[in-house]
């Protein structure tokens, strides 16, 4: 009994002295203002990574880092939030010998110029844009890889537009239709819908935030096994200015759309684009790794899927060489599968969304069923109006 008092004792100390400590690092100046960076680090612009382009799509100047040669099947990856090309760097160099390896800053990410309207970052505008990059590339289809947000673009650039994909891999993130049945039933934590809700209503708290103990929250989200070099490439990309904003930006765009009523539809007839998703226990939101597969193998196929163990989120920086083993160990299968015709299997509903500048800069300022010029063709105008208003989950691909 008294080693159990002791013991008690012993920890309520510790957790006082930790929370003292902790206090008293908020009320130092320099928790709350980051180291100067004024220069980029070597390892940005080391040639070993590959050569940096830059190219304008839909009105848009984008920066990507490329290897291999132009000659050969496009591999481009897509990066999650907050991140930009350096995620990619073991990936590009490893497949380079026979993919033209390309690894993309979306818009406002990295050295990408942000876009004029924050609905660009919709998932279906930014999926055109990826289009548009592919064909500007000059490229017909691609293998197209993604982790994090950029496996949810992913995902969806898979549904839209299956014949720009030859294959895919997707890191960690399943699609927003199977984000969505996780929700219906319960799966997702609570502390996850908190994070979201104060990322979507608290301003720019957030940066601010991110901003704290010289941008501790990379030393987080890359792990401790980061090398310092790799540290101070997040940290001065994310500290230019409006960076951490452009990507808070496009969190915001597209969490308010998980609970947007649907209002325009296209009929997705199921893909036969062969593809591989990677995860790890903790992206199976408490459900066995059987149940969270049958979710995924159900909707998508033919899809192969492996586990990936002692990773975090960026596990193909965690684990470059089992990542690239299984990517590799995919891409040189021989897909037996026969492809079934488009028409085959079950119609799903999609949200089409597509809202011009025009509409968004005004759309509480002049009645929703008015349009206005240089609308595009099939822009609703009423997209933001009904946000929140009706809470209810959409079909989406």
């Amino acid at each position: 009994m008294d080693q159990l008092a002791f013991g008690c004792v012993r920890r309520a100390v510790l957790v006082c002295a930790a929370f003292f400590l902790r206090l008293i690092r908020w009320l130092q100046a320099s928790y709350w203002v980051p180291n100067a960076r004024p220069h980029p680090p070597d390892t940005l612009n080391h040639s070993k990574w590959g050569t940096h382009r830059y190219i304008t799509v839909q009105n848009i100047k984008l920066h990507y880092v490329e290897q291999g040669s132009s000659s050969k099947p496009l591999m481009l990856f897509l990066h999650g939030l907050p991140d930009f090309w350096y995620s990619w760097r073991y990936q590009m160099h490893e497949f380079s010998k026979d993919y033209w390896t390309v690894a993309l800053d979306l818009p406002g990410m990295g050295r990408s110029e942000p876009p004029a309207h924050s609905v660009t970052y919709k998932l279906s505008n930014l999926a055109r844009l990826v289009c548009s990059l592919i064909t500007a590339l000059g490229k017909s289809e691609c293998v197209l890889v993604g982790n994090g947000a950029g496996s949810i673009l992913g995902w969806h650039i898979v549904n839209q537009y299956p014949d720009r994909v030859s294959r895919y891999v997707l890191l960690g993130v399943p699609s927003e239709a199977i984000l969505q049945q996780l929700y219906q039933r319960g799966a997702i934590p609570i502390a996850t819908l908190l994070r979201s809700a104060f990322l979507l209503y608290a301003g720019e708290l957030p940066t601010l935030l991110a901003r704290t103990d010289d941008y501790a929250m990379f030393n987080d989200l890359l792990g401790p096994g980061a090398k310092p070099q790799d540290l101070e490439a997040y940290k001065y990309t994310f500290a230019q200015p409006a960076a951490l904003g452009h990507a808070l930006a496009a969190f915001r765009e597209n969490f308010a759309d998980f609970f947007l009523e649907e209002y325009e539809y296209r009929v997705r007839k199921p893909a036969n684009t062969p593809g591989l998703f990677l995860f790890r226990e903790e992206d199976c939101f408490g459900q066995t790794p059987e149940e969270y597969m049958s979710l995924l193998t159900d909707a998508y196929e033919p899809l192969e899927t492996r586990f990936v163990a002692r990773v975090g989120r960026f596990m193909h920086q965690d684990d470059p060489k089992t990542v690239n083993k299984l990517i590799g160990e995919f891409l040189g299968m021989n897909v037996t599968r026969p492809k079934r015709p488009l028409g085959d299997g079950p119609e799903k509903q999609v949200i089409v969304k597509e809202v011009c500048g025009n509409c968004h800069e005004n759309a509480h300022r002049k009645p929703a069923e008015a349009h206005h010029e240089k609308c595009v063709e099939n822009c609703d105008g009423q997209a933001h109006r009904y946000v929140f208003d009706k809470v209810r989950i959409p079909i989406c691909s």
